[in-house]
């Protein structure tokens, strides 16, 4: 058996495995006999436990007191948090490790609007590369981080943004049909990624995956680009990186990982 750590306190270890196993399987509302089983200790120190994290809101129970579930306290946490995060302190590490192992130009992107707007970048090794710099401005509906930027907004506030916009058409590839572009952002959010395979810029290939948050909207979107022959040569490599680099982000920050 490995040693404890001395500095653990054991009734607190064992009431986070508790709330982490509920947080895990929300959708199981977990008994006291499986909660004691889970601990493998006696139900009337679970039981205390759990009193205990209901008491602070982490922690609360079923209508008929038939299973317990997550607290409304957990907001709390998670609002707080957030106050105290920048997002891209939280992000840059993940952005440095996107741009080495792709060797393509990574960066980091909010929704201001109807535009993209980049909010950090790390450049890549490749003398040729297409670049985006902290403060530029793209379209939210042709490029692959915009497409990630509203790919959670349901189809009537997403129609509604997209016929408020100027739909140009930058290339002969550029989707400026509404029904089609609705078509292409569902997919976007059904498979976890967005590819815009030169529908901004002739020759360049962007993939981008959304950063969803606790309460499961998009907070942020990260991506990469690149010469189009470059990035189509590997191109599931690179919707790997990609998608495995949002997941890892949105878990951080609390988010379901989609697409997965």
């Amino acid at each position: 058996m490995p040693k404890r750590n001395a500095t653990v306190v054991q009734s607190v270890e064992r009431a986070l495995r508790l709330l982490f196993k509920i947080a895990d399987h929300p959708e199981a509302k977990y008994g006291l006999s499986e909660l004691s089983e889970f601990l493998d200790i006696d139900k009337s120190s679970v039981f205390r436990l759990l009193s205990t994290l209901i008491e602070s809101g982490l922690v609360r129970q079923n209508e008929g007191k038939k299973g317990y579930q997550l607290g409304y306290g957990i907001y709390s946490l998670a609002a707080a948090l957030r106050e105290q995060l920048k997002i891209t302190d939280l992000v840059s590490p993940f952005l440095k490790k996107l741009a080495l192992s792709t060797q393509e130009n990574a960066h980091l992107a909010l929704r201001s609007g109807s535009k993209v707007i980049f909010i950090d970048r790390e450049r890549a090794t490749k003398t040729i590369a297409a670049n985006t710099n902290i403060g530029d401005s793209e379209e939210l509906y042709c490029t692959a981080i915009g497409k990630c930027l509203i790919c959670d907004l349901g189809e009537t506030r997403l129609r509604e943004l997209l016929s408020g916009m100027e739909l140009i058409k930058y290339t002969d590839k550029t989707i400026t049909d509404i029904d089609e572009l609705a078509a292409e952002i569902q997919r976007v959010s059904d498979q976890g990624y967005a590819l815009d395979n030169e529908e901004y810029e002739a020759h360049v290939i962007c993939l981008a995956a959304p950063l969803y948050n606790f309460e499961g909207h998009v907070e942020a979107a990260i991506g990469i680009s690149g010469p189009r022959d470059r990035l189509e040569a590997a191109l599931d490599f690179f919707i790997a990186e990609v998608k495995r680099t949002g997941s890892e982000i949105s878990a951080l920050l609390g988010g379901a990982r989609r697409g997965a």
